[in-house]
């Protein structure tokens, strides 16, 4: 496929992980604050603290998101790939229109992943992993009768020694309740 395209083949498949089980236990506790309100705005925290125990990955962690915008108490920010700052997939439905633009920050300390430390049950490649590991997001988020759209920017650091550059990557999600 790669030449039939015109794109350079893929390198490193003899370094590609065994195929095993994996497991994943998540668990996070999030508080939404009661929102500060002036001018028909809010302004609100959502902290949180959680981990993972498991093959896959097993890590604690804890931080905070801030948002302002109208309505904030219509979700509890914008769903997110994990690990990272939270967020849920739950909106409240016949809201009418609400917004806010938000910014995080979460420290985790990984004692696991799988894709550093390589296979659990058998010899694979691996990378000397991170310990400390953090994220940055910052984003906005719209939401009319129980559709929502978010943009996400994600600032992380790095992640195994050696990394040449810390990670950035945005999220675009469309979440709806019905």
């Amino acid at each position: 496929m790669h030449r039939l395209i015109g794109v350079a083949t893929a390198k490193g498949w003899n370094n590609q992980l065994d195929n095993e089980p994996g497991i994943m236990l998540i668990g996070e506790r999030k508080w939404r604050t009661n929102p500060v309100r002036a001018l028909g705005l809010e302004f609100d925290a959502i902290p949180h603290v959680g981990g993972s125990l498991g093959n896959i990955m097993t890590f604690a962690n804890a931080g905070a998101t801030l948002r302002f915008g109208q309505d904030l108490d219509v979700d509890y920010g914008p769903p997110r790939i994990q690990p990272s700052l939270s967020g849920l997939g739950a909106i409240e439905r016949d809201r009418g229109f609400a917004w806010y633009v938000f910014a995080g920050a979460e420290g985790r300390i990984v004692a696991r992943n799988i894709f550093l430390d390589g296979n659990t049950f058998s010899s694979s490649h691996s990378v000397d992993r991170e310990i400390f590991v953090g994220d940055a997001q910052f984003g906005i988020a719209a939401i009319y009768e129980g559709v929502r759209f978010a943009f996400t920017q994600v600032y992380r650091t790095k992640e195994f020694e050696g990394q040449s550059q810390a990670d950035r990557f945005g999220a675009i999600s469309l979440s709806v309740r019905f």
